[in-house]
């Protein structure tokens, strides 16, 4: 438990969290970007391009708008088995402007990620002052425009709340808060083939940390995605590439086969310095309710105890009411 907890502390320092003595910390948010929604994961996150169901937020908020029902849904994952417990829920609320074919649809969304872990804090002394459940959450309000001929555009808000208990000074809590934004495009290229385009935290976002010895400045840094998929009414194939400001370019690719009620996927995610990292996952859908869990290779940290992700989802649609 030690030696597990010492790895979650250099994890969360190496993601700005800790760094509180810097003047500005540069890859904050770190967890809470790693993805949501096991269907997505289980496809390598190769998601910007499909994005239809509640976790269109997160991916692409473009896809707010190609969701037919109302739906809302939810995530959980420890990742690397650490302690580091991720959490995301939202729902999406459908509307047609008029009933004229074809027609302009709004997609309407909300949600809350979260991530929770045990850490050792430390005074501004830089002595232990024991263990601590440090919090990282992020609320987002999104809405997409579906056009006539199929275009779909998008953009949420998100406000980001940071929380260390009893870190700050004099040994009250220490907090950050920022505010960002999302863009995202999703069109057709030809026949069941999809572009996807999104630009998360654009012009980086920036987290004000407040009572903390020098209270710096940390960075969620701008992250753009472009994908294309091929979508036919059994099969997914999907491929995008990611680009942040000082990480590179991640590629991640991903197939999705339906058969009936069970749908099987995996994927693949090659960042531009880094291993190879597999995924898969399966699903099943009955009725209005589908249950989804992903598992995701751990390629980045070779301790003992450290483990691969596991993701498990949850929806339900509500095929009776269409926003119409």
């Amino acid at each position: 438990m030690v030696g597990k907890r010492f790895i979650v502390w250099i994890l969360m320092m190496g993601c700005g969290m800790l760094g509180l003595t810097q003047d500005l910390g540069i890859g904050a948010a770190s967890f809470l970007r790693r993805g949501v929604d096991a269907r997505a994961l289980g496809m390598g996150g190769a998601f910007v391009s499909i994005a239809d169901n509640y976790s269109a937020l997160y991916w692409n908020p473009a896809g707010l708008a190609q969701i037919p029902v109302a739906q809302v849904g939810g995530a959980s994952a420890d990742f690397f088995g650490l302690g580091l417990h991720h959490s995301f829920i939202a729902g999406v609320l459908p509307f047609v402007i008029n009933t004229q074919t074809p027609s302009l649809q709004i997609g309407l969304g909300t949600g809350y990620t979260q991530m929770t872990t045990d850490v050792q804090a430390l005074n501004p002394g830089g002595q232990p002052v024991g263990m601590i459940q440090y919090t990282e959450r992020l609320i987002t309000v999104g809405i997409g425009f579906r056009f006539p001929n199929k275009l779909s555009l998008g953009a949420t808000v998100k406000m980001y709340s940071f929380l260390a208990p009893k870190a700050g000074v004099d040994g009250e809590d220490a907090s950050a808060s920022g505010f960002g934004f999302d863009l995202g495009i999703l069109a057709p290229l030809a026949h069941e083939l999809w572009i996807g385009l999104a630009a998360a935290d654009v012009g980086n976002t920036r987290l004000k940390w407040h009572n903390t010895p020098t209270e710096p400045t940390d960075l969620v840094m701008g992250r753009y995605t472009i994908g294309m998929a091929f979508v036919h009414s059994d099969l997914i194939l999907a491929a995008n590439y990611v680009h942040e400001a000082l990480k590179g370019g991640i590629v991640r690719a991903g197939i999705e086969l339906t058969l009936g009620f069970l749908s099987l996927r995996a994927g693949i995610i090659k960042p531009t310095q880094g291993p190879w990292t597999f995924s898969a996952g399966a699903g099943v859908k009955v009725g209005d309710l589908g249950f989804d869990v992903a598992w995701i290779q751990n390629t980045e940290i070779r301790a003992e105890g450290v483990q691969d992700t596991v993701v498990f989802s949850a929806f339900w649609e509500f095929t009776s009411f269409s926003g119409e």
